[in-house]
């Protein structure tokens, strides 16, 4: 017997079949008898500083390999695992389960339905499988997992995804087996690895950095009180935020800044860009911001976009949504002209919605409770109203499909009312009685029938008549359905009124009859001439007075140094383009009235015509001051065409706008016949400026084209207008 066969029978020999134990904790605290927290170096040689001694041993007594999973690698697994047990479950709860085999992405194996038996759920017997009739199969099933990490939504549930999970789960599995001392690496890098945010304007800043643009404690307080006055702060809030939840986490980041999730610190980052926004276009700046409130909102506006990155917004981390709707509302804010821009960025937050399960109502998933769920409906209800808004106003269709999703509205309740622990909601308070979430739930029900007629008006194909008047009337139903206190009755005691109200009911009028005009714009001219159109006719001329009445309104309130009024910048802006296919079909309904009057030696109706050019002239003197300023190229070219046409019908222009005394009311149609008198064409002024203008093209663009595109053909012989 050689040495080295006597000295291995000196050793205590293991059982065949039996793996040797690994140590797990490091050599220096195995010797020292003490709790090692088993990491590279432990917390013991680190104090010690003995990084170097810090050894950890292998399988066969020598020093553990230096492989590792990464952090990709071992989360992925263990996603892979939630995920399949999930899906499985999922389609076993459904009665899904194939009775044919299944093939995998590889060809070469194949998993038959007696394969997963009672093993795959421990104790737990499968249920008695049966196929449900096609009509009672539930469509768009996914799987939804929610935890304080994240929120993460899978909709697929075919089987070769199950099937392509086992085999990754088995890939992985197989790695383990063969070195059992692989170990999870923790590792924390600056470096972002995807896209870059908001076109790349964005890039990853450290912690530090970000905390050290934050303003002092008596300073936020100040701001956050703006930000949460639901009645008299100017930034809108959108009511995504509950506050005494963001209060306690404010709080919390106070104690410990250096733990504040990176997700709640770009939130926090966009809210006070918003509020800061507020002071500039307000011009309201207190004596510790004038001059640099625009710098400042700006400054947090990007900070908050790199929290975006450094947090990846992809990981669906909590705050995620807010905080992107939030940047994105401040990016349109800053550039209202933008909205090609703003509309491609909440094409991201949708998906990022889509991602975490926004669209399905949180009531079917157990794992998110009562206050989550309510607090998910009013973010997903923010979402769904700007998807619909912001393709109204690009012309595209809706980025949401209506099927899609069946998140319900949320409920007309004060923030007072929920809780962080509540087990139940109580319930919703009638729609008569405002709340602040009262104007959200009725803005979004007249948003929704807008993102329905744009979806209408860019299907391709025919435009049957009837989907118009079906959508005239689901409009229309929605508008005369609004609570009393959200009803525009008329501009004379608006001074009596809360700021906040008024502008309420602006918007919510503004849309009703901007969404009048874009969808019946089409048949406008063929109403004039055809009966079976004569509703889109006045639909158009009725909504074109009232937005015009709108338009008189908020520029005399801006002139008003100190308006309440004025002070809201998030408004319906007076120099907006939808004000200018308003004038447009009120020129071209004057001139084809005329037309006709003086041809056929027939008398018109003296009342709205007089209405129609009181409100152009209005208009025109409006745009006429804009273009002034040189500020915007398109107030120069809206007041040099509407001049121009004004002209051409024998209308002068105004020296100042009066101020408003009523506004115009789109619930009848027409004008009553006892308001109404006739008299003959010659009675009218002759046009005063020959111009060759194009009607045809000016008709095209109220029927659909671009305002620019109409431009380009109007005669450019105006330098008197210049």
């Amino acid at each position: 017997m050689d040495e080295k066969s006597a000295a291995n029978m000196g050793k205590p020999q293991r059982k065949p079949g039996r793996k040797q134990r690994i140590p797990l904790s490091c050599e220096p605290c195995r010797s020292r008898k003490l709790k090692c927290n088993r990491e590279q170096p432990c917390q013991n040689c680190s104090v010690r500083d003995n990084r170097k001694g810090c050894i950890y041993l292998g399988p066969e007594g020598g020093p553990a390999s230096n492989s590792a999973l990464k952090p990709g690698q071992a989360e992925g697994m263990q996603s892979r695992i939630d995920r399949l047990e999930a899906l499985v479950t999922t389609l076993v709860a459904q009665g899904q389960i194939p009775n044919g085999n299944a093939t995998s992405n590889s060809g070469s194996s194949e998993v038959s339905s007696s394969e997963l038996d009672s093993s795959a759920f421990g104790a737990a017997s499968a249920p008695e499988r049966h196929t449900p009739p096609y009509d009672e199969i539930e469509h768009g099933v996914g799987v939804m997992k929610v935890d304080g990490k994240s929120s993460m939504y899978k909709g697929t549930t075919h089987w070769y995804d199950v099937l392509q999970e086992l085999n990754e789960i088995k890939s992985f599995w197989s790695q383990v087996q063969e070195n059992p001392s692989l170990s999870l690496e923790q590792s924390y890098s600056d470096a972002i690895d995807g896209p870059s945010l908001f076109f790349g304007v964005a890039q990853p800043g450290s912690l530090p950095e970000m905390l050290s643009t934050l303003p002092s404690r008596p300073a936020a307080e100040k701001l956050l009180s703006r930000f949460f006055d639901n009645e008299e702060g100017p930034a809108p809030t959108f009511h995504m935020l509950h506050k005494p939840t963001f209060m306690r986490e404010y709080h919390e980041h106070l104690a410990a800044p250096e733990k504040t999730p990176i997700m709640w610190l770009g939130l926090y980052f966009a809210v006070l860009s918003q509020i800061m926004l507020s002071y500039h276009l307000n011009a309201d700046e207190p004596p510790e911001y004038e001059g640099i409130s625009a710098n400042l909102s700006q400054l947090y506006r990007v900070r908050g976009a790199q929290c975006l990155a450094m947090g990846d917004i992809s990981a669906c981390k909590p705050y995620t949504l807010e905080t992107l709707a939030y940047n994105i509302m401040c990016e349109w804010a800053r550039n209202g002209q933008e909205d090609g821009r703003v509309w491609m960025m909440v094409g991201l937050l949708i998906r990022v919605a889509f991602q975490m399960g926004y669209h399905r109502d949180p009531s079917q998933y157990p794992e998110i409770s009562v206050f989550q769920g309510e607090m998910r409906r009013r973010v997903w209800s923010f979402v769904h109203r700007t998807d619909a808004l912001t393709s109204f106003l690009v012309g595209h269709p809706s980025m949401i499909r209506e099927r899609s999703h069946d998140t319900q509205l949320p409920s007309n309740l004060y923030d007072w009312e929920l809780a962080e622990d509540m087990t139940e909601l109580p319930p919703s308070r009638p729609m008569t009685e405002p709340t602040p979430v009262s104007y959200l739930i009725v803005k979004g029900n007249i948003l929704f029938v807008m993102g329905r007629v744009v979806n209408f008006l860019t299907d391709l194909g025919q435009y049957p008549y009837d989907n118009v008047l079906a959508l005239d009337s689901e409009l229309e139903a929605v508008f005369n359905n609004l609570p009393s206190f959200f009803k525009l009755k008329g501009f004379a005691d608006v001074d009596s009124e809360s700021a906040s109200l008024v502008n309420r009911r602006i918007q919510l009028d503004f849309f009703y009859h901007q969404g009048m005009c874009v969808l019946h714009r089409r048949f406008f001219s063929q109403g004039r001439l055809d009966a079976r159109f004569e509703r889109s006719y006045k639909r158009c001329t009725e909504s074109a007075l009232a937005l015009l009445a709108q338009q008189h309104f908020l520029y005399s309130q801006a002139q008003i140094k100190g308006s309440l009024i004025a002070r809201h910048w998030y408004r319906v802006s007076y120099t907006s383009h939808n004000f200018i296919l308003a004038a447009m079909i009120l020129v071209l309904d004057i001139r084809h009235r005329r037309t006709e009057a003086s041809t056929k030696d027939i008398g018109i109706n003296c009342t709205m015509d007089s209405e129609a050019i009181d409100a152009l002239q209005n208009a025109c003197i409006i745009w006429k001051q804009e273009s002034e300023k040189r500020t915007s190229a398109e107030a120069v070219k809206v007041y040099q065409v509407l001049s121009s046409m004004l002209n051409s019908l024998g209308v002068g222009e105004k020296v100042e706008v009066p101020q408003p005394e009523k506004v115009v009311q789109g619930a009848g149609l027409g004008v009553e016949p006892e308001q109404a008198y006739m008299y003959n064409a010659q009675n009218f002024a002759a046009p005063t400026l020959e111009m060759d203008i194009d009607w045809n093209i000016w008709n095209s663009f109220v029927e659909g084209t671009s305002f620019d595109d109409a431009y380009g053909g109007f005669p450019q012989n105006l330098e008197s207008l210049q």
